[in-house]
């Protein structure tokens, strides 16, 4: 089982996944956070049953109801599945709503929205709600780690730039490798995935349109 909690630190907002193993000393520092209501609102909204996405996401109908009740969490790849059949952004999950528009929309860099697990960081670089592009900062943390199991598609229409470091890069069954400075894109709906080469963290920005993360 996995949990999810925001800390502060460096003025910036994380969103911790730690997993069951991690002592209550991490937990204390943390202050949890309940994604379930997120997705349980999204979903009544769309008129989906929840047997039909819990379905479409390959988990039982128990577990989502659980997710949803705030007794159990997902794995960051559980709610990627649910977040594309629910045809959202991950990161909706984890916003406070919106409020009103502003003329000019400026993110702070201490109010950016960041997932960090053990293999990848996501940080959200673009202000919330605004357009049809999202701009991300994903780190892959450690060398040989990847940024999911298998290459996941999305709707989305992608371009990435490696920031820093030395990546492979997968799309279907094809691989390469990537250098800092190199740039590509991806088509939408195109099975990728992210493998760390460099002996240190890898940085890639992107930009996904429509919104995905």
């Amino acid at each position: 089982m996995h949990y999810f909690y925001t800390i502060e630190k460096n003025k910036k907002k994380y969103i911790i996944i730690l997993n069951q193993s991690k002592n209550n000393k991490d937990k204390n520092m943390c202050n949890e956070i309940d994604i379930g209501i997120k997705i349980k609102d999204i979903r009544i909204k769309k008129g989906i049953l929840i047997k039909d996405l819990a379905k479409k996401c390959g988990i039982s109908s128990s577990m989502l109801s659980q997710i949803e009740k705030g007794n159990a969490n997902p794995s960051l790849n559980t709610i990627k599945s649910i977040a594309k059949e629910l045809e959202v952004p991950i990161f909706q999950f984890f916003i406070e709503d919106e409020e009103n528009i502003k003329k000019i929309n400026i993110l702070k860099e201490r109010d950016r929205k960041i997932i960090y697990t053990r293999e990848v960081t996501y940080e959200l670089l673009s202000p919330e709600g605004t357009s049809n592009i999202e701009f991300i900062r994903m780190i892959l943390n450690e060398k040989d780690l990847e940024s999911s199991i298998e290459p996941m598609p999305h709707k989305g229409e992608e371009v990435a730039f490696l920031l820093s470091g030395k990546a492979e890069i997968t799309i279907f069954n094809q691989s390469a490798v990537m250098y800092e400075g190199d740039s590509i894109h991806i088509p939408a709906l195109a099975p990728h995935k992210w493998k760390n080469l460099h002996d240190k963290e890898s940085i890639i920005i992107f930009a996904v349109t429509p919104p995905e993360f």
